[in-house]
């Protein structure tokens, strides 16, 4: 079991009272953390909980076995150590083992109150009941204990459980075996020898047999494969035959095709050739009668031309009669400062297309409620420009505003 602490020594003295039937204790809930125990400690604490055969039992639960060993030969010591291992690797054993030592030791003891030193030492030395579940119990409420300098009492305790697990056999008087005639160990040991390698053997021949069965369901696998790998190989092969048969009769085919084709485009050739030689030479007497046109038409004046042009780009009296000249305020050079560029000539183009048509559709311009004469009109989604009426044919460029603040600028105006 490996090297033990030194325990103070446990009195074994037997029980006054009967205890409590196990029915009648509630399970506790408190945390049970098997994992703070190493594989070894953890074993001998299964040995405190348990017996033997509750540990064949477990084993059984957990399919444990150990490979040419019977598990109800070995030492309990031994069939602990192998729970003790399954449940630090495996999480399914340690819920398993968790639930067997609630069912076995019901609650640790003195779950609720706290304990010192002195309380645990003698819990260490009185107890009643069975002694080795009284140690696990303590062992327990050690592990949980807030203070960790308390919880070396869980090792102090399953130290002394074990030291009275190994008790009756140091105590006990080496029993003499019967000597044997030495042909009968030999026969003896042989037969154990036999035995050992007969059961290889059948574990070898089972194995075998397994591998055996693998091994013939995957050729099995392999040669269906292949017969299916083959069987599309082949319908690849004539297809592949039947398409160099179609591309050998296109290409015979393409050939004559070709051939009289590339005839005909030489022939068209030399007829274009021809065509263009043609065009090109009256290209340059066009050009030649268009010069001489030019010099003689050169001579004449042209300031008629240049003045037509100017009257022509004069508006005409009526489209002047509705210009209205558009007088820009302080208060619109201040408001465009906030506005990109981009706003800034957006606002500029409606207001020329204001003083040009101020009836013009895309304008869109609304007149303010509240404030006689005042209009907006809509430069982007949501910005709006505040004009003016002024007297003739004037009209005040006054804000460029944003047009969730068109009612705070209409509040100011009524106040101005």
């Amino acid at each position: 079991m490996g090297k033990k602490t030194k325990a103070s020594k446990m009195k074994a003295e037997p029980a006054a009272a009967e205890p409590a039937p196990e029915a009648e204790i509630p399970i506790s809930n408190a945390p049970l953390p098997l994992r703070q125990l190493d594989a070894r400690a953890l074993g001998e604490f299964l040995e405190l909980c348990f017996g033997d055969r509750r540990l064949l039992e477990l084993c059984g639960e957990l399919r444990l076995y150990s490979p040419g060993y019977r598990l109800e030969a070995m030492p309990p010591n031994q069939v602990a150590r192998m729970l003790a291992d399954e449940a630090r690797a495996a999480e399914d054993a340690a819920n398993l083992l968790d639930k067997a030592i609630r069912a076995a030791l019901r609650n640790p003891v003195l779950e609720s109150k706290p304990l010192g030193d002195e309380h645990y030492r003698d819990l260490l030395e009185l107890f009643t009941g069975d002694p080795l579940q009284h140690l696990a119990r303590v062992a327990w409420r050690a592990l949980i204990d807030e203070d960790e300098k308390l919880r070396a009492y869980a090792l102090s305790a399953i130290d002394l459980g074990v030291e009275a697990l190994d008790a009756p056999a140091k105590s006990a008087a080496p029993q003499r075996k019967p000597q044997l005639p030495v042909e009968v160990q030999e026969l003896r040991k042989q037969l154990e020898e036999a035995r050992k390698g007969a059961d290889r053997a059948g574990k070898e021949r089972d194995s075998l047999r397994e591998q055996l069965a693998s091994a013939r369901a995957d050729i099995v696998a392999r040669e269906k494969t292949v017969a299916d790998v083959r069987e599309e190989l082949s319908q690849a092969r004539g297809e592949l035959t039947r398409a160099s048969a179609e591309v050998a009769r296109l290409t015979a085919a393409g050939e004559g095709r070709a051939l009289s084709e590339a005839r005909r485009l030489a022939d068209e050739s030399r007829s274009l050739s021809e065509r263009l030689r043609i065009a090109a030479e009256e290209r340059d007497a066009l050009r030649a009668q268009l010069a001489q046109a030019q010099r003689a038409t050169a001579a004449a004046p042209a300031a008629a031309s240049v003045a037509a042009a100017e009257e022509e780009a004069l508006p005409s009296a009526e489209e002047a009669s509705t210009f209205l000249i558009p007088i820009f305020t302080r208060e619109f050079y201040d408001s465009i400062q906030r506005w990109d560029r981009r706003m800034q000539r957006a606002a500029f183009d409606k207001v020329s297309l204001l003083a040009r048509d101020w009836r013009h559709g895309s304008l869109r311009a609304i007149a303010l409620e509240g404030l006689p004469g005042y209009y907006r009109i809509r430069i982007a989604t949501d910005v709006r420009l505040i004009y003016r009426r002024g007297e003739g044919n004037t009209v005040e460029i006054l804000s460029l505003i944003d047009r969730e603040d068109l009612d705070r600028y209409i509040r100011q105006a009524r106040t101005r």
